[in-house]
């Protein structure tokens, strides 16, 4: 048993049955090997503590994980037949965890068009940020020797200091003012309480070369240019005239002391994005300044000082308080563009070709996306309320479109 780091605790506190915190990827295997429930339930069990459970934070006491007595990893693995992927993606995490009993389980698809098979992960968010799933994940494949990055993640005997401290005085309270005047979000259309755990994921690929020959010529970052993308794509969809978005993006503020432990180290950058009519690279070129003006000063780190400080309140406090940061009001959605393999991927065999990442939605806010770098592509899973399906269809089009002039769409 171990009481959970406030960065970790967030997640816990926030979590209810409406808008489960749990995060995950779908992981798909061209035909050939077929994954087994035993190698499934060790990929899993590279991710420190995804056989336990959580036990909320009472009145004097923290939100701790504590182990589950007698169970076995297989348990945790189920496998289901389906021949559409995308039906089979939503029915699994709209089944949200129970956290009092299980914070990870995993699902076998069999039977997908052309022979293909599929891993479905999800973990409770209070056992860590993308940067863990990802090294867990790729520890457990058949080259992870030979990637310096993909060791699995493991918790530290005692945690390292505040990276916001280790920063420095000066970026750290020009991150805490920016933060401080960052003010209210404005109005989206997917605003507002989230009604039940239902939810719809939509698959998109974009070509990784396109999205970094684009970039370039924009003068920008890949990452910003995907940011970019959805901001279009929003502008698009919606056929919004002005304003902005304001899209919260996870920032790793990992250090050398922290590159491989497991937990959440993340920092919250606030990016508002431009929404009225423009061209693809003005834009691009006006969301990378917007993130860089708030990397580059301070914000993430002063972010993480301030969920860290908000663990020093009592259990109860805590709790309250995290309710209040995290959620709608704040930011009109979640999204996060990671790093990811560019090269072949193997699992006991098998051709590891798609890696899709899961995000959560946050209390009040019906929208999240991730993108994650994977071979030749960028993989992209925008995650909305099920009432929002067809919003979440027409984003991941609209970015494919603009990436690659096609509509190219996972369809199983």
């Amino acid at each position: 048993p171990r009481t959970l780091p406030a960065s970790d605790a967030l997640f816990a506190h926030v979590d209810s049955p409406a808008v489960p915190q749990h995060v995950g990827t779908v992981l798909v295997f061209e035909p050939g090997t077929v994954p087994t429930v035993e190698q499934a339930a060790a990929m899993l069990a590279t991710v420190p503590g995804a056989f336990g459970r959580l036990a909320p934070a009472r009145l004097t006491r923290p939100a701790r994980w504590l182990p589950v007595e007698g169970r076995v990893a297989p348990d945790a693995v189920d496998t289901v037949t389906a021949v559409d992927l995308p039906s089979a993606v939503d029915s699994f995490f709209s089944d949200p965890l129970n956290a009092a009993r299980s914070v990870g389980e995993a699902r076998l698809v069999t039977g997908l068009a052309d022979g293909r098979s599929a891993l479905l992960v999800k973990l409770h968010h209070a056992l860590g940020d993308g940067m863990t799933v990802l090294q867990a994940l790729l520890s457990d494949t058949d080259d992870a020797a030979s990637l310096s990055w993909a060791s699995r993640p493991s918790l530290p005997m005692s945690w390292p200091g505040v990276p916001g401290l280790r920063a420095g005085p000066r970026p750290v309270l020009s991150g805490l003012g920016r933060l401080a005047v960052a003010g209210r979000a404005p109005k989206a259309t997917t605003d507002g309480p989230v009604p039940d755990a239902l939810r719809h994921h939509a698959l998109g690929l974009l070509a990784g070369k396109a999205v970094r020959v684009a970039a370039r010529d924009a003068g920008v970052g890949a990452a910003e240019y995907v940011l970019a993308t959805f901001a279009q794509a929003w502008h698009d969809v919606t056929g919004t005239e002005r304003g902005t978005f304001r899209l919260m993006v996870p920032w790793s503020v990992r250090g050398t002391d922290s590159l491989r432990m497991a937990g959440n180290h993340t920092g919250a950058v606030s990016v508002d994005l431009p929404v009225g009519p423009m061209d693809l690279t003005v834009r691009a070129r006006r969301v990378a300044a917007a993130l860089r003006s708030r990397t580059g000063t301070g914000v993430p780190e002063a972010a993480n000082l301030v969920v860290q400080a908000l663990g020093l309140l009592p259990p109860t406090l805590h709790r309250a308080a995290a309710r209040l940061v995290y959620r709608g009001g704040w930011f009109n959605a979640v999204g996060t563009v990671m790093p990811g393999p560019r090269r072949e991927v193997r699992w006991h065999g098998a051709v590891m070709s798609r890696a899709y990442p899961v995000l959560a939605l946050a209390p009040e806010t019906g929208l999240a996306w991730g993108a994650l770098t994977w071979g030749p592509w960028i993989t992209v899973c925008v995650t909305a309320h099920a009432d929002a399906a067809p919003l979440a269809d027409a984003l991941t089009q609209r970015m494919q479109a603009l990436v690659t002039g096609s509509t190219l769409r996972e369809t199983s």
